[in-house]
């Protein structure tokens, strides 16, 4: 099989090709060709669209299937279809499945299903034995069966589980991987605590849920070692506890999603369910603070957080409704719209999207050359797209409200792998 993409620009900066124009030819999944022109092969698959871009496969480092145990929500096949249309070459997959992944088998599975898929499956496994919190998991054995990170998919409340994990991660290239939130302020909080929530009269999560843990677990990580990430921030001064600690030398890293870049919390003025996730979309000073750390580097990734829900669960109303949003498909065009189309902001995006995340996971970044495997993204900065309510067999439920009328520039047109 051949697939010829022409006069596509390169965006890799860690090719001899970057910036330039270029004929790509990929056979069996390799590149084989990378010149100003390239004579189409014989029944070549050919891909044109002027003003497209290529760069490495973009890598989300977050998002949930729903499978196993919820795959009525939307499964593993689809999830991967709605990946690959959302220009992601590799998905890291959240442990909230049903048994949860906390044994070489569970992760042997994720593996296997997702060989078949266009876009594959990277594992987390459960930091702690049934994701209860108390024992450690066998992260030893779980990563050498194929976990990249170790994660309950939430805060880690208990102190001494966090220090135990990074002392025995020490030395090896997985993360511990936790949300930092404290939800004990609180009871029940469905939004970010502001003047937004108590015009709604609606119980606030406050951003010192979210700083506070930090500041807990930087003390942690200096005292034990080992490799942090923090998977999804969200406040303004945790960007900035962030950067003071990688400039002090510390193995931290953290995402952020799209959504976080774009949404605040006065978007939820009409009490748009769809729009309800944890942790909170907060204020424009919040907003800003996460555009900027994406352009500085602080934030080393940028995330869908995807958890989708069937239009039964997401009509009801807003204090009812679960958290999580429909987004894989559109985090290009959203992180677009929120960082702006300068060079600086475009090159940024696509290294939280391509070497930011691989960094994190301790993988080596893929080089766009010949005879390197293909592992690429096809995309368009100026195309217009739009959100769409159905897709790939789902019924998007998380796509109606403020997402369904969001409309930008930024299409992933295709990917190889």
């Amino acid at each position: 099989m051949e697939t010829i993409i022409k006069g596509v620009t390169i965006a890799d900066v860690g090719s001899a090709h970057h910036g330039k124009q270029r004929d790509v030819l990929i056979k069996n999944g390799i590149i084989a060709g990378l010149e100003e022109h390239i004579e189409t092969p014989a029944n070549a698959q050919i891909w044109d669209e002027p003003g497209s871009r290529l760069s490495t496969g973009w890598v989300d480092l977050q998002a949930d299937f729903a499978d196993p145990g919820n795959e009525q929500k939307e499964g593993l096949e689809n999830g991967c279809r709605a990946a690959q249309a959302g220009g992601f070459t590799h998905v890291v997959l959240n442990v909230g499945q049903h048994p949860v992944p906390d044994n070489k088998g569970a992760i042997a599975y994720l593996q296997s299903r997702s060989a078949e898929f266009a876009s594959h499956i990277w594992p987390l496994a459960s930091l702690s034995q049934g994701q209860k919190g108390e024992q450690l998991s066998e992260m030893y054995d779980l990563a050498a069966g194929g976990a990249v990170g170790f994660t309950d998919d939430g805060p880690v409340n208990r102190t001494e589980l966090l220090r135990r994990a990074l002392e025995y991660t020490t030395g090896m290239s997985t993360p511990v991987i936790t949300c930092p939130l404290n939800l004990g302020l609180n009871a029940h909080p469905m939004m970010h605590e502001g003047e937004q929530s108590t015009l709604m009269g609606v119980v606030g999560n406050p951003s010192i849920s979210e700083t506070m843990r930090i500041k807990r677990d930087l003390d942690i990580l200096r005292y034990t070692g080992g490799k942090l990430h923090f998977s999804c921030i969200s406040a303004a001064e945790s960007v900035s506890l962030i950067r003071l600690a990688k400039a002090e030398g510390l193995p931290v890293t953290c995402a952020t999603s799209a959504h976080h870049m774009f949404f605040i919390d006065e978007d939820l003025a009409d009490f748009d369910g769809t729009l309800k996730v944890m942790p909170p979309f907060r204020s424009e000073t919040d907003r800003k603070a996460l555009c900027e750390g994406v352009l500085d580097g602080t934030i080393d990734a940028i995330i869908s957080d995807h958890r989708p829900e069937d239009l039964e669960h997401h009509d009801v109303e807003f204090a009812l409704a679960p958290f999580g949003l429909t987004s894989i498909e559109s985090v290009y065009p959203v992180a677009l719209s929120a960082l702006g189309t300068t060079e600086k902001a475009q090159a940024a995006l696509i290294r939280a999207l391509t070497s930011g995340p691989r960094s994190v996971l301790g993988m080596a970044v893929p080089s766009i050359e010949v005879n390197q495997p293909a592992d690429l993204t096809w995309y368009h900065p100026e195309k217009a797209w739009k959100s769409p309510h159905v897709s790939h067999g789902v019924n998007r439920a998380s796509y109606s409200g403020r997402q369904q009328g969001f409309q930008g520039t930024g299409t992933p047109l295709g990917t190889l792998r």
